[in-house]
């Protein structure tokens, strides 16, 4: 994932995938143009769409 904009306590919730699955990493924040990778281990099934919405974050506040 890049981001475009402050991406504050991003979180792959890596249950949500599958029961048996773990991420490497927990918490990230990101700056805009920064980018990071996850892991996920155990996942039988993989797909981008379901990754998508596993991913939480805290929204800005106004």
């Amino acid at each position: 994932m890049t981001a475009r904009t402050l991406v504050r306590d991003l979180l792959l919730q890596a249950d949500r995938l599958d029961p048996e699955a773990v991420a490497d990493r927990g918490l990230v924040t990101l700056l805009p143009g920064e980018e990071v990778t996850i892991g996920v281990r155990g996942w039988k099934t993989p797909d981008a769409d379901t990754a998508r919405s596993a991913l939480y974050c805290v929204e800005p506040t106004r």
